[in-house]
């Protein structure tokens, strides 16, 4: 079990520490414990309870109502407002809020749990637009702050990865792919869960895919490229260690390969300044990547 101090849970429910403090003192929703040296921690079942007040809360409860609630109550008030999708800011809050307990905990049933929910209530790809990239947002930011382990955050990915392995699994072949895109990361990158989403949305739309994953050598691309002949070729970066070898990689990408579209996604505004001064397509949201998909498929057909 995790231990956190009160400056962790502030930085992790972005709920101010005093506030926190006066929740604990005048309503007793919280009970810390003490070191040897008398410092104060929570565990994690008091970090799940505070997210979830905090998700409560953004309902419009009064915190003195929900001071009264039961952990029973507090869950079926939680699982009420995941399963509105009439509230449907409230609802994405709640099962990212969920996602994290799980994430912070280790829970791999309550993370079952909660993204099975949002695929039922949202569908996969609103799941991963709402819920999944803001998640890993704002670990990615907590693992920074030193707020989440690196091991919390490796648990989190890995069953990400797991679910959207599944669903490219359980999607049909193509029956007539206008397209063939080859997916693939630089030598420097493991960040593979965007690209994976990727790939389950060309084959959602009928397209085919030869998927290489993570760390991928140049070399080896050079001899895949030259035997599947793909339409596209697709890459991401997210490693800003990399962003300095960025141009080397682009300006070998439309040389060697200019007969196919060379298309790349970053979140770095450095990444999309240089990716800007080469013939390649830029991809910066999924809507941009369907447009791509279904207006290069049109003009193929």
């Amino acid at each position: 079990m995790s231990s956190y101090s009160i400056k962790d849970l502030e930085r992790i429910s972005n709920m101010k520490a005093h506030t926190i403090r006066i929740w604990e003192q005048r309503y007793g929703l919280f009970s810390p414990e003490r070191t040897g040296s008398n410092i104060r921690y929570y565990d994690d079942d008091q970090l799940k309870k505070l997210l979830n007040v905090c998700t409560l809360l953004n309902q419009g409860m009064k915190i003195s109502k929900i001071s009264q609630l039961s952990k029973a109550e507090i869950a079926d008030e939680i699982e009420r407002i995941i399963a509105d999708s009439a509230q449907a800011d409230a609802q994405v809050e709640a099962i990212v809020n969920q996602a994290l307990v799980a994430a912070s905990t280790f829970d791999g049933a309550l993370f079952e749990e909660t993204f099975n929910q949002a695929v039922k209530s949202l569908g996969m790809r609103k799941t991963y637009e709402k819920v999944i990239y803001p998640l890993l947002v704002r670990t990615g930011l907590m693992w920074i702050k030193d707020d989440l382990l690196p091991s919390q955050e490796h648990f989190l990915s890995n069953l990400i990865r797991q679910k959207l392995l599944a669903a490219i699994d359980a999607l049909p072949l193509p029956a007539r792919p206008a397209q063939k895109w080859l997916l693939f990361l630089n030598e420097e990158e493991d960040h593979e869960i965007g690209l994976l989403f990727a790939h389950y949305v060309i084959r959602e739309s009928g397209q085919n895919v030869v998927y290489l994953g993570a760390r991928v050598p140049y070399r080896d691309l050079s001899k895949v490229v030259q035997q599947c002949q793909p339409t596209h070729i697709y890459s991401f970066v997210v490693n800003n260690q990399f962003q300095e070898q960025l141009p080397g990689l682009l300006e070998k990408l439309t040389s060697d390969f200019n007969s196919c579209n060379i298309c790349i996604s970053s979140g770095s505004q450095f990444a999309q300044q240089t990716i800007e001064q080469y013939p390649v397509t830029q991809i910066g949201s999924i809507n941009k990547l369907i447009d791509i998909i279904n207006s290069d498929a049109k003009h193929r057909s």
